[in-house]
């Protein structure tokens, strides 16, 4: 058996067109024909805790191998053991955390073909194997294409491989990905192959360092960004935007609450270009609230109203300009520059070394997140004691607050397991307070969009009718922030379960 590893990789996703870019960074390399088939309990038990199991055929042989669920930057634990037949042998798992209970049994879920080549090379003292995959997972009769070029860090310095990384993205448009064969052959075989991604909570420990948990938590939130742009380039929607927009606010919500920890140049760079991605999301991701919450509602409840279609057209017309916004960001230089730097910034960035704060960094994280959630908590309470007196700048800084709690208890409330009914009570309590102060929000941003839309298009009717939908919706504005009050007073009274 293999002791467990830990593998430094990074995996990037290609285009049909790219090959001939890429395989002349691998001549002279070596060939070989791989034939996996993954296995899992009937009930898809090692799935849903986070690994993949395969019995791999190669020209070195039969292979078992367990691996953990992968990071953006590759990081994962692997267990593998030599076999001598293509079923996977159960009593080899003894010992790892995917133990089998005693009557379970296994069963092959999807095929893995791909050719692969592979070659050696040496960047700034490091040794670094280069794989390009070519093939297909299959399921019964249905496939999908493999087409993948990954790094992995044999020896030396991490540094090396982010930079051969970036050499190569000069020579391809590479896309950085989080998604394993084994979820994608899972999506295929449970029918879900175009599915959104969803953000996985990280495990932490209590012996983690205030460091480790940020690098665990931003982690995490790359890997759901990387999977979410690929998923949105692939299958655009409102979904799509959404859960790319969420990814991208999580990891400003940690920065946010890691702030102390990760100060230097390069996290004000991380924070700037995460900004601009924000920004090149939101238009899109507002008409789609308006046009699905406002306008379809109306034009369904009143379709003889005079200048509704006119303006729901006008709406359509900036969703689809606004798309290909979204559209062209994900496929950006900018944004693949991003998604490699700010991994590499994760692991290996100046707040790790002399440039951050080492007390606070290699302090125990318990300390650190215990402090920082009474800090956001009361900072809340205090700012909503009067919400109705309250600006609309004001009562979002407010909500801004209240989603960055709610990140940081949902990704870090796993240091603190004395109580966790009172940890569920608080993520529900701020999850409704985010969402009332997300529908005065929503109310006011709205209004501005909805109205500087139908005047810049220059249509009478079509204005008539976003005027009118302004003032249906506002007659409501008292009603809600007693709404929001009451359940901001409701968020206050719940007792903290991080002490």
């Amino acid at each position: 058996m293999t002791a467990p590893g830990n593998e430094i990789e990074l995996k990037f996703l290609l285009d049909p067109e790219q090959i001939d870019a890429v395989t002349p960074l691998l001549a002279g390399g070596a060939r070989d024909d791989l034939a996996a088939v993954y296995f899992d309990t009937p009930d898809r038990r090692l799935a849903r805790t986070g690994f993949g199991l395969r019995v791999r055929r190669s020209a070195k042989g039969l292979t078992q191998t367990l691996k953990a669920a992968a990071t953006v930057d590759g990081g994962r634990s692997e267990w593998e053991w030599p076999v001598a037949t293509d079923t996977p042998d159960p009593a080899l798992l003894a010992g790892t955390p995917a133990v089998l209970a005693e009557g379970e049994t296994l069963e092959p879920v999807f095929a893995v073909r791909v050719e692969r080549l592979t070659r050696r090379v040496d960047h700034r003292g490091a040794d670094i194997e280069l794989a390009l995959d070519r093939g297909e997972i299959v399921v019964g009769d249905r496939t999908t294409p493999v087409l993948e070029l990954e790094l992995e860090l044999k020896a030396g310095a991490p540094a090396a491989l982010f930079d051969l990384a970036r050499s190569l993205m000069e020579t391809a448009p590479l896309r950085l990905s989080a998604v394993s064969k084994a979820e994608r052959g899972y999506r295929l075989a449970s029918g879900e192959a175009f599915a959104r991604p969803r953000h996985t909570v990280p495990a932490l420990s209590s012996d983690d360092t205030a460091g480790q948990a940020f690098q665990a938590v931003a982690g995490a939130v790359l890997a759901h960004l990387a999977a979410g742009a690929e998923s949105l380039r692939a299958t655009p929607g409102p979904e799509g935007v959404h859960q790319v927009r969420v990814a991208v606010r999580r990891l400003r919500a940690h920065m946010s609450i890691f702030r102390p920890v990760i100060q230097g140049g390069e996290t004000a760079d991380i924070k700037t270009r995460l900004k601009w991605l924000a920004g090149e999301l939101d238009e899109a991701r507002n008409l789609d609230v308006f046009i699905g919450d406002v306008w379809r509602p109306a034009a369904a409840a009143h379709h003889d109203l005079a200048g509704l279609a006119a303006f729901g057209h006008d709406l359509l017309s900036a969703q689809t300009r606004a798309y290909g916004r979204v559209a062209a960001a994900i496929d950006s230089a900018a944004f693949r520059r991003l998604m490699l730097d700010a991994t590499a910034w994760v692991q290996l960035g100046d707040w790790t070394g002399i440039g951050g704060d080492a007390s606070r960094r290699d302090g125990p994280a318990c300390d650190f997140v215990a402090d920082r959630l009474s800090r956001r908590r009361r900072k809340i309470v205090k700012a909503g004691r009067h919400l109705a007196r309250l600006d609309h700048p004001a009562r979002h800084q407010v909500r801004i607050q209240a989603k960055v709690l709610r990140y940081a208890v949902e990704d870090l409330g796993g240091l603190f397991n004395d109580h966790p009914r009172r940890r569920e009570r608080l993520t529900a309590a701020l999850k409704q307070l985010q969402d009332s102060l997300g529908v005065l929000n929503d109310l006011a941003f709205s209004d501005d969009l909805a109205r500087d839309l139908a005047l810049a298009e220059g249509d009478t009717d079509a204005a008539l009718a976003a005027g009118w939908l302004i003032g249906e919706r506002s007659t409501g504005e008292a009603a809600l922030l007693r709404a929001a009050q009451a359940d901001l007073d409701a968020f206050g009274r719940i007792r903290r379960f991080w002490v």
